[in-house]
């Protein structure tokens, strides 16, 4: 294939440095219209220029995805294919390489398009993935957890289940309890813990817990005590797995031995041994007791965590030996017991939790967001999880996937540097912030906030000095918010504009990162 990659002339030199990172046999020629900037560039003009310049020789011409409108008239005028490339050269090399596949548009920016692609592939793929798992799960090669016609499973080499733990449930109420359960189950979990506080004796509540949990959501839903009172209120609402069992409370829980249960390394005085070594055997005894008792579905914990006396490597060392011991044996991996005790940023954590347990073959990833700092982690390790499963797949490091977790960080530079023709005749340089003189706009003032239930923007105006907003612009962009400002004409200074403008930013800024917005604070203090 013969492809032509139209842009400005400022974009030449990168469109061909990217251009010839491919790996691919398309041949690849460049041609920079003479204008400066590619998103300049009308479909009109195009097909003017390119028509002096003789391009049928081409199989396919490659438009700037920056520009604006339908490029089907410039095919119909060249009577060739044109269609839009990526928005930025860094991505060519990807577009450059899927070319002979790519469903192009003359509407659409191909690295849209590649990545829908690839999307809907890896969906495809983790769907069939999980596919086996129920297979495999119904004939009792594995654990399945029914609820009605929906159900979590795991199979041995499959992806594990994620279970994502409401935190002091008890304490909270029914609409707050369906609202925690229903965000854990749209961020992928495929159950919901309801966790009871510490100390136990509140069965009432633990029902009352659980079946709020149930009504929200479609997907099972577990109970989380070392209270067996609890626990056994909990299964009676219709819990459909129980954490946790052990030498302290397995006999008083016998009752509910139809009910899957995860089983800890704890002994009868309800402590945990220190050493990995000590903790797979207490395990493996509290598990022996579990079918001596009428237990059939057991899952082993055997505890992972960083603090003291435990240290990391001990507690993975701890997984090693008791599936190098029982290999294929469902295990639970509470990744949350790490993120939430590392004032660390949770993705890149989570990443690195999410491919030991796959490594390790764990059944159950369990995690909680139980503080600000974790904040999104069921959501990380649902992506982390299947970034993991589709390379194992592909046989390929966990990199050039339809997924990933950069969220501060980006596999590409994507900037234009400062080109020579680009220095300016004058330089003024900026001063530092000074405190003066505030001029308050004549239209009012704004408060500006985010709702992050609805991921919005919300501009507050303020008339005079009242303390009532007479009006409230809501968008999820910023530029859409600042177009119905002033269209409404609620601002009439220039550096009243400016500031909105800048606050608004930042507010996007917290929204897309989780972090904090404090109007007149800094984002990253």
């Amino acid at each position: 294939m013969k492809v032509l990659i139209v842009t400005g002339l400022k974009a030449k030199s990168f469109v061909e440095q990217y251009a010839n990172m491919r790996k691919s046999d398309v041949k690849v020629d460049v041609l920079a219209l003479p204008v400066p900037v590619a998103a300049l560039i009308t479909p009109s003009y195009a097909a003017r220029r390119l028509r002096e310049f003789k391009v049928g020789n081409y199989d396919l011409i490659l438009m700037p995805g920056s520009v604006r409108g339908d490029l089907k008239g410039v095919g119909e005028a060249l009577n060739g294919s044109v269609f839009k490339g990526p928005r930025h050269a860094a991505d060519l090399p990807e577009i450059l390489d899927q070319i002979e596949e790519l469903p192009l548009s003359t509407v659409k920016p191909a690295c849209e398009l590649a990545a829908d692609l690839l999307a809907r592939k890896a969906e495809r793929e983790i769907k069939a993935l999980k596919a086996e798992a129920l297979r495999r799960a119904e004939k009792g090669d594995g654990i399945l957890i029914r609820r009605g016609k929906h159900g979590a499973y795991w199979a041995p080499g499959c992806m594990p289940i994620l279970l994502a733990e409401i935190a002091d449930a008890s304490k909270m109420s029914d609409e707050e309890i369906a609202r925690a359960a229903r965000y854990y189950a749209s961020c992928g979990a495929d159950m919901v813990d309801v966790g009871m506080e510490a100390g136990g004796g509140k069965p009432d509540e633990a029902g009352r817990a659980v079946k709020a949990a149930l009504r929200a959501v479609k997907v099972p839903v577990s109970i989380d005590s070392a209270d067996p009172e609890e626990l056994e209120a909990g299964v009676k609402a219709g819990a459909s797995l129980i954490l946790s069992g052990d030498a302290s409370n397995l006999q008083d829980l016998s009752k509910l031995k139809k009910t899957p249960v995860v089983v800890t390394p704890a002994g009868p005085d309800g402590v945990i041994p220190e050493s990995f070594a000590e903790r797979v055997g207490r395990l493996e005894e509290n598990l022996e007791e579990a079918e001596r008792l009428g237990f059939k579905r057991l899952i082993a914990d055997p505890i992972l965590g960083l603090a003291p006396p435990y240290t990391f490597l001990d507690s993975l060392l701890g997984y090693w030996e008791f599936l190098r011991r029982k290999p294929g044996f469902p295990v639970f991996f509470g990744a949350g017991n790490v993120s939430e005790l590392s004032d660390v940023d949770s993705p890149g954590l989570n990443f690195l939790l999410a491919l030991l347990g796959w490594e390790l073959g764990v059944a159950f990833l369990f995690t909680v967001e139980a503080s600000r700092k974790t904040v999104g982690s069921v959501l990380e390790l649902s992506r982390a999880v299947r970034m993991v499963v589709l390379a194992s797949r592909k046989k390929t490091p966990p990199k050039d996937l339809p997924l990933n977790l950069l969220i501060l960080k980006e596999k590409r530079c994507r900037e234009e540097p400062l080109l020579p023709g680009e220095k300016p005749r004058r330089l003024i340089e900026a001063a530092e912030v000074e405190e003066t003189a505030v001029h308050r706009d004549p239209k009012g003032s704004f408060k500006i906030k985010i709702d992050r239930d609805s991921g919005e923007i919300l501009a507050l105006h303020f008339k005079g000095g009242a303390a009532r907003p007479s009006t409230a612009v809501r968008g999820s962009r910023p530029e859409a918010v600042y177009r119905a400002i002033v269209r409404e004409n609620l601002v009439s200074l220039l550096d009243h504009a400016a500031y909105l403008g800048f606050e608004l930013g930042k507010a996007l800024v917290a929204l897309k990162t989780g972090r904090s917005y404090v109007q007149d604070e800094d984002v990253f203090p």
